[in-house]
């Protein structure tokens, strides 16, 4: 199989996982009403489609191509926030980036501690956990709010449920990733 084949089943199952761990967290969090609300349900296919594809950046292209995948993040979370304005374009980047910079550096982590076959989800839950903490102590610096702990606790509580769902998946393609691996990439350490 070539490697871009490998890349491409790849990406497609990291995408599926992350749409799923992160829905299912949606549902864990709001419970039927995930499912119910079309925009609610909207925002977590939006993580989990993005994130995915973030963290798929990471583990098999490289940092630019994470950026790449941020900036779609981005956009993203735009489209959600209309109508389209400097101040809506600024919340949604304050929220896109430690987002999108979690997963990234879950992503990379996930490729350095490739000898740990499972586990890593907690990492990405608490990485996940801890870029919605600061998207929403961002949030509530540029609506001049106080940054008062519970909705920041609270955000990091749902990013945990959403890291950790959307990390379980993606140590299930990473398994998978090994039983496609080229026969040549067996013999080395």
């Amino acid at each position: 199989m070539s490697q871009n084949t490998r890349e491409t089943i790849l990406t497609v199952f990291y995408i599926a996982f992350g749409l799923a761990g992160a829905v299912l967290a949606g549902y864990w969090i709001v419970g039927k009403v995930v499912f119910g609300n079309g925009s609610i349900l909207v925002r977590y296919i939006v993580v989990g489609l993005s994130g995915a594809l973030v963290y798929a950046a990471a583990r098999l292209k490289g940092l630019g191509y994470c950026i790449l995948m941020i900036v779609l993040m981005f956009l993203g979370q735009v489209a959600l926030t209309p109508p389209l304005s400097a101040g809506s374009a600024l919340m949604a980047a304050l929220w896109a980036l430690p987002v999108g910079v979690a997963f990234t550096v879950a992503g990379f982590s996930f490729k350095s501690l490739s000898r740990v076959p499972v586990g890593k989800f907690l990492l990405m839950a608490l990485l996940v956990g801890v870029g919605y903490g600061i998207g929403m102590v961002a949030y509530l610096w540029r609506v001049r709010a106080p940054i008062d702990a519970a909705p920041v606790l609270r955000q990091l509580v749902a990013g945990l449920k959403v890291g950790g769902l959307m990390g379980v998946g993606m140590e299930l393609v990473d398994l998978l990733g090994l039983a496609l691996r080229p026969r040549s990439e067996e013999t080395r350490f």
